[in-house]
């Protein structure tokens, strides 16, 4: 009986494994790991004080305008991912950083402007724009972070600290959710873009002592003089490369599956939240006061799921993708997701309420912010630095956007012309995230098969 192990066995050795490891660092390891998780918390704090403000534009403008817009967005970011492509390969990262934040700072304070002295017509077109560009710095930004810590790290470290990090992101998302729900009714949506502001602008500065750490303790020379240089090359290489690495192909086809299924569940979280906030009659007849109610509403309730995402969210980083990828592999941890999915899209088919809806968008999103992202990440620590610059903000960004511009328009012309009713929509998904469910295996079995490579 005493070498029967214990069912929480597992889960302790992972905690004293994780203490002996975090005392075990070398300096380089825990100053890139600290300052990574604060700068993380300031990304993620940053963006779901902007998150709310999205979705309720999205569900203020319903399934007609929300396909243009994801349309829109789609051209952006063929434009805008080319370009980066290029200031990456010309650009040393300690100039590139500065430049690109300053750039979303900049763009901040003019969408401010925008929403505080532009007349009521204008704002139509201040609202769609904003929605396109916090849909492209949601994506950016967090891609962006992973691909500056994935230069700093080898791939064994970030098997190891990438979750940590992560978890301080997680706490950013908790604190910023929390604060979008609980200030927008009194300073207004416009007026919440200053947080943003402020928070790139900290930011900045803790990538500044970052970089001046990481110089000062770092242990191989050219950890310091090769990690930020300029990769060179072409500004599609990271398009190129996904049609000529297998490996690569494999993790974009799980992006579109993941835009696939996700974007599905969005387009009918639009329909279910507009419908639950509506004041009752006409929208034709409401008054100013009941558009800001709706308005106001639909902000806090899009805050508040977030402020439960990133509880749940914390919980799955700091306990179950350890045990998950320690004990079950890359494969298990990237399968979870597509299950979710399986559960949640089912569930939204049998009954397409507002309280199924938040539970659903709740696991889901958590599962994949939790264990997903950081399974997604490592994939990554596998590929060469320009790919992980380059093919990797091309997958994040175009590949996943551009799904769900192709499943947004897919889903817009069945519910409409069609007429397809939004259960049978659900039940159409089923069959994609069985397929996605196997594609996750076969990636985790490719890591092994690269890694395995690499070490030759």
């Amino acid at each position: 009986m005493s070498n029967v192990s214990k069912p929480t066995e597992p889960v302790k050795n992972w905690f004293a494994t994780l203490v002996d490891e975090f005392f075990n660092l070398t300096k380089y390891e825990r100053s890139v790991i600290i300052h990574g998780a604060i700068w993380f918390f300031l990304i993620l704090f940053s963006y779901y004080i902007l998150r709310p403000i999205r979705e309720q534009i999205s569900s203020t403008y319903g399934v007609e305008n929300l396909s243009w817009l994801f349309w829109a967005t789609f051209v952006f970011m063929l434009v805008a991912i080319p370009l980066y492509s290029f200031l990456v390969g010309e650009v040393h990262r300690k100039k590139l950083v500065p430049g690109i934040y300053l750039f979303f700072i900049a763009n901040l304070l003019g969408f401010w402007a925008s929403m505080k002295y532009l007349d009521e017509a204008s704002q139509i077109w201040v609202a769609r724009s904003l929605f396109v560009w916090i849909s492209f710095y949601g994506l950016f930004v967090v891609s962006f972070f992973w691909s500056v810590i994935g230069d700093m790290m080898t791939s064994g470290q970030g098997r190891k600290y990438f979750g940590i990090m992560a978890g301080g992101g997680s706490i950013g998302g908790l604190v910023g959710s929390q604060v979008a729900a609980r200030s927008v009714k009194q300073i207004g949506v416009a007026n919440l873009l200053w947080f943003p502001i402020v928070l790139l602008s900290v930011a900045l500065i803790v990538y500044w002592l970052l970089e001046r750490s990481a110089k000062r303790h770092a242990e191989k020379a050219d950890q310091e003089s090769t990690s930020g240089k300029a990769t060179g090359g072409n500004p599609f290489s990271g398009f190129t490369a996904v049609f000529r690495s297998r490996y690569l192909a494999a993790i974009c086809l799980y992006g579109i599956f993941l835009a696939t299924c996700g974007t599905t569940v969005y387009f009918q979280q639009s329909e279910i939240v507009n419908a639950a906030y509506a004041p009752p009659g006409d929208e034709v007849g409401w008054t100013e006061v009941q558009k800001s109610d709706a308005e106001a509403g639909r902000t806090q309730y899009f805050a508040s799921i977030n402020f439960w995402v990133s509880m749940v969210t914390l919980v799955f980083q700091f306990v179950v993708v350890g045990l998950l990828m320690k004990y079950g592999g890359l494969g298990w941890s990237l399968a979870i997701l597509p299950l979710a999915y399986i559960i949640g899209i089912t569930s939204l088919a049998l009954m397409p309420t507002i309280g199924v809806l938040a539970i659903v968008s709740v696991l889901g999103r958590s599962v994949e912010y939790g264990i997903c992202n950081p399974s997604r990440e490592v994939l990554f620590t596998s590929v060469d630095r320009e790919d992980r610059y380059k093919a990797k903000s091309f997958i994040d960004t175009i590949v996943r956007r551009g799904g769900d511009t192709v499943i947004g328009s897919a889903y817009r012309g069945l519910r409409g012309p069609l007429g397809f009713a939004m259960t049978t929509l659900s039940w159409m998904m089923i069959p994609f995230a069985i397929g996605w469910v196997a594609l996750a295996f076969f990636l985790g079995s490719e890591n092994k098969r690269v890694e395995a490579a690499r070490e030759k």
